[in-house]
């Protein structure tokens, strides 16, 4: 016979269990951890392969605590789920209890359940991995038999749910839900990553190709006329869209903790968690893989110029980056790469003048993104050795490397070659004031938090460029001079 209850003892509510990957945070903690290891510890690419083989003799547990012990994750650097959180934050004010399940290792769950005020965690501790059947065993031996109610993600979670008080359910596909509502008429449902076809392109950046028109510039500067030669370079410019946006995922996921607390880059899809991570590693590789296989298809030559900008673009992502100058350095040598790559590919032979107006001219232009991106924030850029005292420095020689390949035009206009190939060589003058006015215009605006059309000048400065209207007439400029010259 069961004793009677007094009359003010209420009875205890059972506890709310949550799901972390994909359902507290809008990511995995196992993909970002790795992520992180390579960007604070470029090296660990070499290790990486053989924890990932050890896989089979400690198992997927193993790995977790080993990323774990190595790196941190600081909380307030995940993207986490604002309905989860309320949902946490509803059932502490209703007086239950809330706690952490997770697959990923005890080490990154705990930091995350003091902040969220959970009383406790149970996740995996290096031998056990804590997923599917293993978490609902876990939870059962804790809370009983329908003893707790489970917010989850994936399909795994039916394990749990099967054996949970209630179902709540985190971005599911329309199949899942419908089988959890079979499982449960109770289940409720909150949104997930709530990204679509938009962020996925978004991810991509292919506003970003437009700076691979480059590979076009050695045949225009040569008054190649032959179809062929141009239907290579298109090739090329296909090759390296492919490649940039492979790496640009690998950059977006290395630089996650920083775009996170950055005020326009923590909208970025990956960022803001609106893609999963995983598969969105996939695309980027088989994108990389696709863009090298066109490049080698087109030529040897070809190949191994976009192999050369993947390999300068990787070590930039990894570890350049975070060295003052050589950043600008590199990114000056990505845009004369696919000047290089261009002219290769298509048997152009490449004229010096133009490699070293490219190489002061793009030097410029990577200054004016980094001085525009430190202005922007007010404060040291995160991830970077920069500092907000560098930026006249940044000015100067900003300024001095426009400038520098301005001169460098000059001396081309007068040289003797000039003249046998232009009919009128004297209107190319016009180019030279209009060149001047651009650069300095962008070196205004790069100081600036706020340039009078409203526009931010803490992108790249060729998107920048491209919507905004003085560039364009400029540019048209530069046209009209060009092609009196013929």
């Amino acid at each position: 016979m069961t004793a009677a209850r007094a009359p003010d003892e209420a009875p205890t509510a059972p506890p709310l269990v949550v799901d972390v990957d994909g359902s507290l945070i809008r990511g995995d903690l196992l993909i970002e951890g790795i992520a992180r290891l390579l960007a604070v510890s470029p090296l660990s690419l070499f290790a990486l392969p053989f924890w990932l083989a050890a896989v089979v003799v400690r198992g997927r547990a193993g790995l977790k605590r080993r990323i774990a012990e190595a790196v941190p994750l600081p909380p307030d650097t995940l993207a986490l789920n604002p309905a989860v959180l309320e949902e946490i934050a509803a059932a502490k004010a209703a007086g239950r209890s809330v706690y952490l399940a997770s697959a990923s290792d005890a080490r990154a769950v705990s930091p995350l359940a003091e902040t969220v005020g959970a009383a406790g965690c149970i996740a995996s501790d290096g031998r056990t991995n804590l997923a599917g059947e293993a978490k609902a065993a876990a939870l059962v031996a804790r809370f009983g038999e329908r003893g707790f109610d489970y917010i989850g993600n994936e399909r795994r979670d039916f394990a749990v749910w099967k054996r949970a008080r209630h179902a709540i359910g985190v971005g599911l596909s329309a199949r899942l839900a419908r089988k959890l509502r079979a499982l449960d008429g109770e289940a409720r449902f909150l949104p997930g990553l709530g990204g679509g076809l938009r962020d996925w392109l978004r991810a991509l950046r292919p506003h970003q190709w437009v700076k691979n028109v480059l590979v076009f510039v050695p045949l225009i500067a040569a008054h190649d006329t032959n179809a062929g030669t141009y239907l290579v370079a298109a090739g090329v410019f296909a090759a390296l869209s492919a490649v940039a946006s492979g790496t640009y995922v690998l950059n977006d996921l290395l630089d996650l903790p920083h775009d996170r607390g950055h005020p326009a880059k923590r909208h970025r899809p990956m960022a803001a968690g609106k893609v999963p991570l995983l598969p969105m590693i996939g695309i980027g590789a088989a994108l990389v893989a696709g863009g090298l296989a066109l490049a080698f298809w087109l030529s040897t030559a070809a190949g191994l110029w976009v192999l050369a900008y993947l390999a300068l673009t990787c070590a930039y992502s990894l570890s350049l980056k975070r060295r003052i100058f050589v950043d600008v350095t590199v990114l000056a040598m990505l845009y004369a790469v696919r000047v290089l790559a261009g002219g290769v590919a298509a048997s152009v032979p490449l004229s010096p003048w133009l490699l070293a107006f490219s190489l002061f001219l793009f030097l410029a232009l990577a200054i004016v993104k980094r001085q525009g991106e430190l202005t922007a924030s007010g404060r040291p850029a995160r991830g970077r050795g920069y500092l907000a005292e560098d930026l006249p420095a940044l000015a100067a020689l900003g300024a001095a490397s426009g400038f520098a390949s301005v001169v460098i035009l000059t001396l081309y206009i007068q040289s003797p070659e000039t003249g046998e190939r232009y009919a009128s060589p004297e209107f190319l003058w016009l180019i030279c004031p209009l060149l001047l006015y651009w650069l300095g215009r962008l070196a205004l605006l790069a100081g600036r938090r706020r340039n009078f059309n409203g526009y931010g000048m803490n992108d790249d400065p060729l998107i920048f460029a491209l919507r905004d209207r003085t560039s364009w007439l400029t540019g048209l400029g530069v046209l009209a001079a060009f092609a009196a010259a013929l």
